[in-house]
């Protein structure tokens, strides 16, 4: 049942993302979200439901992860998309998945429950390793660009309405 609530995921990564995309476009919280194309929004958390089974495989390295996350935070930073909504927009990827499972998927036995107890674990360390180093390559990010005013002061102020 496990890898079936995966397969869920995954085949229906499309209108999964087409419900987050409608929510994080409306969202005071991830309002900066806006400022990208559309296209590029809904591609982003697609890719996060279309690769949710590879990155819930115990084989996967944990360096992977901290990789992959770390340059998303570095590059969300450049695109002047502030921390918060980053993590709320991970956030939302993640409640919509399970919104998505409550509502398609009857559970019939206690094995089933144990099953989605095991994808739900699985699934919350997941998005708390994603959001962990999603902070942490922000961060990198933050620093280096502090560095980089340092070296050149006439540059913009990255306290004045940046991502920081």
């Amino acid at each position: 049942m496990y890898s079936k609530l995966v397969e869920l995921i995954q085949d229906h990564a499309e209108e999964l993302s087409q419900r987050v995309l409608k929510d994080m476009l409306s969202r005071k919280e991830t309002k900066s979200y806006n400022n990208l194309h559309k296209k590029e929004v809904y591609r982003r958390v697609f890719e996060v439901y279309s690769k949710l089974g590879s990155w819930l495989s115990k084989d996967t390295p944990r360096d992977d992860l901290k990789e992959h996350y770390g340059r998303l935070g570095r590059r969300r930073f450049k695109e002047g998309i502030p921390l918060n909504e980053v993590v709320m927009a991970l956030l939302l990827i993640k409640r919509y998945l399970w919104l998505y499972i409550l509502e398609t998927y009857l559970f019939k036995s206690a094995f089933d429950i144990y099953q989605s107890v095991e994808l739900n674990n699985r699934v919350v360390l997941f998005f708390d390793r994603a959001i962990y180093f999603t902070t942490m390559g922000y961060q990198d990010a933050v620093e280096k660009a502090k560095k980089e005013k340092a070296k050149n002061p006439g540059d913009q102020d990255l306290d004045g309405g940046q991502a920081v």
